[in-house]
């Protein structure tokens, strides 16, 4: 039943402001943000009364296959994870942040749909509702990126429906073909029958590139990018630390490994596709930052590189690439989310997001220049935050591999990283030539200030506890990726 309160607990919530607005339309923060609370709580929870980290709860009392059923398992608590705390961090940022915008409870409703899509999708135990849960995430986004109205806003998300449409085209369509083989929906009941029956027949073989392609392009990764450096420089700020923390994780990365890894298996093909679209991500992405001013649209790009270094520890194939792959995305959640924080509380203060216009913040804006700091050291791999062991352990996979040339084409990779955040710093907070014209600038709001004071602590506490994450998250999360194809017996046993 716990499981079923991160999804109905967010639209109750949402259903309650839709009506509560009418008589006070302040309350949308406060009712969001104690939403998020509890489910992060929940948890937290979850990771003490779950001693194998493995829960089924079937709605209505049905089993699978014939009924709907909610799935936790080690991935799925860990994105649980990152998709709440992220999503309190960012609530508890927009108290103050989105003050200036009209329909704010709108604003919140909308947030509130997100998390449920996102809570749903980690959780289901079907591929049909993690398709329908991928959707509510896909136009809860589309609605929020369009949030301003402006001009640059709405061709933002148009791009975005128009490109997110061809990829859930492609998904629904390798469901289709999935269906067609096994006759069932259920993830498990499809896992054991695969392998239980070798049915690698040719509907088999057309789905899996098909998933493949449309989970790609939800996760952005290149060539199927296009879409996610307009979307994340238009939204809001926190929606943009969503979009960027959360979101493309969730509806990209996690569905690749949980069909791949847990359903259809994976060959050393597909190991190669990930590896190599991930290593041209990283250099694609570090090197569209470099030549970006816009403030967001460097972090945008530098998303693109960082997702890549997720699906490159993946594509290695070992349990040490597995490993550092669950730390980054840990890492990046946290230190990307920071840094469109970052980039919003400087917009909110300035009105500006262009790189060249800014400068001399550091004096009017210390909270947000610390925070700064904290999530360009963890960005770029600096010891001892977080950003350096997730980095160095898919380093080390890739040298254990015998990648050798793969390795050092990653070192030259955290070599841009550094590049690109120091330039934000210099251009935006140290230099002195457009100082003068801030003169009145000073600090954001208290709201925001908290929520990128705990995100700086969490980017350096996640390396200084780094041999207590990976006991307590990583380690097992890993083993959904080694024992994979014995997913559909473990998960049909409880």
């Amino acid at each position: 039943m716990l499981l079923l309160i991160f999804i109905l607990l967010p639209i109750v919530s949402a259903l309650i402001l839709i009506l509560y607005e009418r008589i006070n339309k302040e309350s949308g923060s406060l009712i969001t943000f104690t939403s998020t609370l509890i489910n992060l709580s929940i948890v937290i929870f979850l990771f003490f009364i779950s001693s194998d980290n493995r829960i089924v709860y079937h709605i209505g009392g049905w089993p699978s296959p014939l009924g709907i059923s909610l799935v936790l398992d080690s991935f799925s608590l860990l994105m649980l994870f990152v998709i709440n705390l992220i999503s309190c961090l960012s609530m508890l940022y927009s108290i103050d942040y989105i003050k200036h915008y009209d329909s704010r409870a709108k604003f919140f409703i909308l947030n509130l749909f997100l998390i449920a899509g996102l809570n749903g999708v980690v959780l289901s135990g079907d591929i049909f509702n993690l398709y329908i849960f991928l959707e509510i995430i896909a136009f809860a986004s589309y609605a929020l990126i369009a949030f301003g109205l402006g001009k640059e806003d709405l061709e933002a998300s148009i791009r975005y429906q128009v490109i997110g449409t061809i990829g859930s085209f492609f998904i629904f369509f390798g469901i289709g073909f999935l269906y067609s083989v096994t006759g069932s929906l259920d993830l498990a009941d499809i896992s054991k029958i695969i392998h239980q029956h070798s049915a690698t027949n040719r509907a088999i073989l057309f789905a899996i590139p098909l998933l493949l392609f449309g989970f790609s392009l939800k996760a952005a990764l290149v060539p199927f990018h296009a879409w996610l450096p307009d979307a994340h420089p238009t939204a809001p700020a926190p929606v943009s630390a969503m979009l960027s923390g959360v979101v493309i994780k969730v509806s990209g990365i996690y569905g690749i490994v949980r069909i791949f890894f847990s359903v259809t298996g994976v060959s050393t093909t597909l190991l190669q596709i990930l590896l190599y679209a991930g290593l041209i991500s990283v250099f694609f992405g570090a090197f569209a930052a470099l030549y970006q001013n816009d403030f967001k649209r460097i972090l945008a790009y530098s998303s693109i590189s960082q997702i890549g270094y997720i699906m490159l520890g993946i594509g290695i194939g070992t349990p040490l690439g597995y490993a550092g792959a669950l730390l980054h995305i840990i890492n990046h959640a946290a230190f990307k989310s920071l840094f469109f924080m970052v980039a919003g509380a400087v917009n909110y203060a300035t009105g500006k997001r262009d790189t060249r216009e800014l400068g001399g913040l550091s004096k009017k804006m210390p909270i947000t220049y610390i925070s700064s700091i904290s999530s360009s050291l963890s960005l770029a791999g600096i010891p001892p935050f977080g950003g350096f062991f997730s980095k160095f352990l898919i380093l080390l996979a890739l040298v254990k591999a015998n990648h050798l040339t793969l390795s050092i084409l990653l070192v030259i990779s955290f070599l841009l990283t550094l590049a690109y955040f120091i330039k934000i710093h210099r251009r935006v907070f140290l230099r002195s030539e457009n100082s003068e014209l801030y003169k009145n600038v000073k600090e954001v709001p208290y709201s925001m200030r908290i929520a990128m004071i705990i995100l700086a602590i969490i980017c350096l506490g996640l390396g200084l506890t780094f041999p207590w994450i990976m006991k307590t998250f990583i380690n097992s999360a890993v083993n959904i990726f080694t024992n994979g194809i014995n997913y559909g017996n473990i998960i049909s046993g409880l």
